[in-house]
């Protein structure tokens, strides 16, 4: 009664895995374990890649620029900004919008820095004391950022790239020309911090200094500025969000998210998902013809025992179920140990940099990454998928295999 009960094809192929001894099939079968184990693994580490690469460019654009900015409606069709200004009420209302996480003023003005030997253009970005610091202190190379709480202080942060063209360090004096009503004013400021974050277009240019300084400078009060960033929680509902800032507006403000202010870095990182995709195609196709391959090989060579099995009184539908348990169990190994191989090279690399990049040309010093569990089960799930439905045509060669040829082929 439990013989009756009991899956034989699974029983079969078992003992068909287990055999051992020389056969043709066995070092194809190792072979098709490897292509699957580096199949899976290039497929997990492109994605991980990509993400963390993604990311982590998200992540300086927006330290420098925000996730949405709300500027005056006019300054898409002019040169010169006249500044707005946001009452307390004006400021709670965008903060009671869902996913937005702060708001603060800034104030940037284009100038120069002139040194015995040098000079350099630049654009000094005055913050206040509701700016996130987080992100410059992440990339602060050497000192500290600005003290955010006196607005008139006359302290600025530069660029490594910035100090190392034009000879500056710590403590140095920093004077900026600026050219305001037909005329060039100076203004001095006092380096307190180097800060480098290999986004070059950014760090060739970018000083940091007190928003008092660049109202000064422009003649403005105290609650007039060029505008407002807004951080939000959550990247991905960054237009929806936009949308909802945009429309708790006046008639005098608009917004401009972080992909309308950098358009061509961000079309470089969608570019970024076509290469991934080829190389995820390319790979799934590899694992594929190699598992399909493989199985035909060991229909083919367990041709006596399918001829056995059909005198026996199996169907055509239990012998394929027990050479589709068996490859089964090669994709599954070979899942396995890809996964393995995938996660462990990737802590690796997250953990010591193993891989190095050009700074000038990748903004990364190292090569990044970006585990993400949901991501390596589905790209496992859908592995598995393809290669079962792959596996049906090989499958059905056994219907066609008769019993009294089979059993005599030698």
């Amino acid at each position: 009664m439990y013989f009756c009960k009991m899956n034989y094809e699974y029983f079969i192929a078992k003992r068909l895995a287990k055999k051992t001894g020389k056969t043709f099939s066995r070092p194809i079968i190792i072979i098709a374990t490897l292509s699957i184990t580096l199949g899976i693994a290039v497929m997990i580490l492109s994605i991980s890649i990509l993400q963390g690469f993604k990311s982590e460019i998200k992540e300086k654009i927006i330290g420098f620029g925000s996730h949405v900015q709300i500027v005056p409606y006019n300054i898409k069709y002019s040169n010169e900004s006249k500044g707005i200004s946001f009452s307390e009420n004006e400021k709670k209302k965008i903060l009671n919008i869902e996913n937005v996480k702060s708001i603060h003023p800034f104030v940037s003005k284009g100038g120069v820095i002139k040194t015995k030997t040098d000079f350099q253009g630049v654009i000094l970005k005055g913050v206040d004391k509701d700016f996130d610091t987080n992100f410059f202190h992440h990339y602060l190379k050497n000192g500290r950022f600005i003290n955010t709480s006196i607005s008139q202080n006359n302290e600025a942060i530069i660029s490594r790239p910035i100090a190392n063209k034009l000879g500056l360090s710590l403590n140095d004096k920093l004077r900026v020309y600026f050219y305001q009503d037909n005329n060039y004013r100076a203004r001095a400021f006092n380096i307190v911090g180097i800060y480098e974050t290999g986004l070059g277009d950014y760090d060739e240019k970018v000083v940091v200094c007190n928003i008092g300084q660049v109202q000064s400078i422009n003649g403005w009060e105290s609650d007039r500025v060029d505008g407002y960033e807004v951080l939000l929680k959550d990247f991905s509902l960054i237009e929806k969000t936009a949308d909802d800032i945009y429309y708790s507006l006046g008639q005098n403000k608009t917004i401009q998210t972080i992909d309308e202010i950098e358009p061509s870095l961000f079309t470089w990182l969608d570019l970024l998902d076509s290469n991934v995709f080829v190389i995820l195609v390319i790979m799934m196709l590899v694992s594929i013809v190699t598992i399909t391959s493989t199985l035909l090989i060991i229909i083919f060579e367990k041709t006596n025992t399918i001829g056995i099995l059909k005198g026996l009184g199996a169907t055509n539908r239990s012998i394929s179920k027990i050479f589709l348990y068996n490859a089964g169990y090669i994709i599954l190994r070979g899942l396995l140990f890809g996964n393995i191989l995938a996660i462990g090279l990737g802590f690796l690399q997250d953990k010591f940099h193993i891989i190095k990049l050009d700074q000038d040309s990748y903004f990364l010093t190292s090569v990044p990454i970006e585990i993400s569990i949901i991501q390596i089960i589905i790209v496992n799930i859908i592995t598995i998928l393809i290669c079962i439905i792959a596996l049906l045509l090989p499958a059905r060669s056994i219907s066609k295999i008769s019993p009294i040829k089979s059993i005599r082929f030698d």
